[in-house]
């Protein structure tokens, strides 16, 4: 491992501690993914911003606020990165509003509101609620019982592209199709995987293939990948330039070192969440390496590639993060 990632791994677990220290009652698996969003960030924690930026949503949403739901560690510690949080938050709650006028309220809506209010400008916020809307009815079209409000997060990340409606959702379907045999089956966490693989440029079966070439890459250097609620991080392994083989070979090294550190041994994360944030810190780190590419992988240049950041977070949080802070609700209408 050079210097570099390895710096960047010994930040995400700094990042980690000073998160379990700002928030000992929250979940644990969050700590870990919302410090893996300090450190794409280059940015380390600070107890006192994080619990000043908790102390503005509390004073700026009700005790009962979906804003104070499951995601709220995420939410304080994305205000946290802004040099004017206040203003952050305010454009998020607007944004959320105009949401709501096409979507029940739910614990996801808020996520979605905050990480995307300054990618759309303020006036266009309705017409991107219902385009929002309206890929989140060809999911649920196409997919009745697999799709919930956890959904709607990677709606309106689609919503962001330029490309019609219909296509993004031919685009979802072709993926879900090509990987819903081998080895990851039918299934919410295969859908996820193709929302995410959506996000990125090219065709369906080069991104699928590619998925599928990854996960056999790590499982011949004995790492085989989980197809739970970890499955859509490794979409975002598939996104990043790279040669599969030295991919595979950097997220390795990363779960090796991961797994000779506190947080990570028999009382600690279990090894699919280890992997997890072993592709997701490798992923990060050469994103930052190929920022000349960023534009190519992801929805639009102007996001510079959102996923990167916080796909762990959406299909963390979207299934629950194992650990049962949020059984995910099928039934929205």
């Amino acid at each position: 491992m050079d210097q570099a990632l390895r710096s960047r791994c010994e930040r995400f677990l700094a990042n980690r501690d000073t998160l379990r220290k700002a928030f000992p009652w929250e979940n644990p698996y969050l700590h870990a993914v919302c410090a893996g969003i300090l450190t794409q960030k280059n940015q380390t924690a600070e107890v006192d911003r994080l619990h000043d930026c908790r102390d503005l949503l509390r004073s700026r949403t009700g005790f009962f606020s979906n804003f104070r739901g499951i995601a709220q560690e995420a939410m304080i510690t994305l205000l946290s990165l802004e040099p004017a949080p206040q203003e952050k938050l305010d454009q998020g709650l607007r944004l959320y509003d105009a949401l709501k006028d096409h979507f029940r309220p739910s614990q996801y809506l808020p996520l979605a509101a905050l990480l995307l209010a300054d990618q759309v400008e303020e006036r266009q916020y309705g017409a991107f609620a219902a385009r929002t809307r309206a890929i989140y009815n060809g999911m649920k079209e196409a997919h009745c019982f697999l799709t919930g409000v956890e959904d709607s997060v990677f709606a309106a990340l689609l919503a962001l592209s330029p490309r019609p409606v219909e296509e993004l959702i031919a685009e979802t379907e072709a993926c879900y199709d090509r990987l819903k045999h081998r080895p990851f089956g039918t299934g919410q966490f295969t859908q996820t995987l193709s929302h995410v693989l959506a996000l990125g440029e090219g065709s369906a079966q080069e991104k699928c293939d590619r998925t599928l070439a990854l996960y056999d890459a790590l499982k011949d250097r004995g790492r085989k990948y989980s197809t739970g609620h970890e499955l859509g991080t490794l979409g975002l392994l598939t996104l990043v330039p790279g040669e599969v083989g030295a991919l595979a070979e950097e997220v390795v090294e990363v779960d090796h070192f991961l797994s000779q550190q506190k947080g990570y041994g028999l009382m600690g994360v279990g090894k699919a969440q280890r992997l997890m944030h072993g592709v997701m810190l490798t992923a990060g780190y050469i994103l930052d390496q190929n920022q000349a590419v960023l534009g190519a992988a992801a929805v639009s240049t102007t996001v510079s590639l959102i996923v990167a950041q916080e796909v762990a977070l959406f299909t963390v949080v979207a299934a629950g993060s194992a650990a049962g802070i949020a059984a995910s609700s099928t039934g929205q209408e």
